[in-house]
């Protein structure tokens, strides 16, 4: 009788697990059109035949791939033809400027196959090194889309510091000087990035901003000399992973000796463990620290340590995506 119980017990975990598999299904569908430009190939309606022979696709993956998505909702069929959903076209189509297919691609090219070597990796295997040149354009394209939210948080803080001139480090395509400088006349605007490319595509995009006048410098923040003169806010935008706990404090130092007598820094962050966004923050930092030279994300507590012991005191504490963990963190110079 034990035996029987115990039997319908594990075909019950077994259903369990595969319906909570099911909610990988529409990111997957999603990731694959994204990538594809299938949303766009079937936007005014067309046969499986026609794409698959017009883009020299496998008839029968396509198919599958479809099917799915009329399930899913992504999809629908009329009159024997295929048609793209509008919403998938709006936010997922690579054409359009609401998109949200860079953090797909974040998600299904770096987040979920890195999570998946953590058996190898836990059995001490070599962690390998986050590859900054080939990933840096998918990862400022997905920070943009935080930037959108987390910005008011910023131009307040601005505006309550009176600043002048702002430094962003770790600039990416140089969104948020961008928005300063159509929210706040006058402001000094400088941005440092490490990867080349990010730092070309920030520059072409300045071409088209009518009256934005912004600095874009590449290079490693450590090892540039900073600014002519001091400045009175720098910001620190989704860049902590990149500093190892112990040293993290240098770069508060660092941040500390280019600010103004009345200087302060914002921060864009998770922080770990923090407020109703822990499984996220957990399973980022699961993320961060299996790569070489990515580290983990810190504690409220371990952030506001580290900047007291390097001359900053927190001031301000905001959640932006609290599913996320994410938080606005306001400092000032000491």
């Amino acid at each position: 009788m034990m035996e029987a119980v115990n039997e319908w017990k594990r075909l019950l975990h077994a259903r369990k697990w595969m319906k909570q598999n099911a909610s990988f299904l529409p990111a997957w569908h999603a990731y694959v059109g994204y990538s594809m430009d299938l949303f766009d190939a079937f936007a005014d309606g067309a046969t499986v035949e026609q794409i698959a022979e017009a883009q020299e696709l496998d008839e029968e993956l396509l198919s599958n791939w479809v099917d799915t998505g009329i399930v899913l909702g992504h999809l629908h069929e009329r009159e024997g033809r295929i048609h793209a959903d509008k919403e998938m076209l709006t936010y997922v189509s690579d054409s359009s400027t609401h998109s949200v297919g860079p953090l797909l691609r974040e998600m299904m090219e770096m987040h979920i196959p890195t999570l998946l070597e953590f058996p190898r990796l836990m059995k001490g295997e070599h962690r390998p090194m986050f590859e900054n040149e080939r990933y840096g354009s998918t990862v400022a394209a997905t920070s943009s889309l935080l930037e959108r939210i987390a910005f008011p948080r910023v131009s307040n803080w601005v505006r309550l510091n009176r600043a002048r001139s702002v430094l962003d480090i770790g600039c990416g395509h140089g969104g948020y000087l961008r928005r300063l400088s159509q929210k706040i006349r006058g402001l000094r605007l400088i941005g440092i990035e490490q990867n080349e490319d990010v730092v070309k595509q920030a520059r072409t995009g300045l071409q088209s901003a009518t009256g934005c006048k912004i600095e874009f410098v590449h290079g490693d923040f450590s090892r540039w000399e900073g600014p002519k003169e001091p400045v009175d806010l720098i910001m620190m935008n989704n860049i902590l992973h990149y500093f190892h706990p112990d040293t993290r404090g240098l770069l508060f130092e660092r941040a500390r000796e280019l600010l103004s007598d009345k200087g302060s820094v914002s921060l864009i962050t998770p922080l770990y463990m923090s407020g109703s966004g822990q499984a996220f923050s957990a399973a980022f930092n699961s993320y961060m620290s299996a790569h070489d030279n990515l580290h983990g994300f810190p504690t409220d507590r371990e952030l506001e340590e580290t900047a007291s012991a390097h001359g900053l005191v927190v001031k301000r504490r905001q959640p932006v995506i609290r599913e996320g963990s994410w938080y606005f963190v306001g400092l000032q110079k000491r």
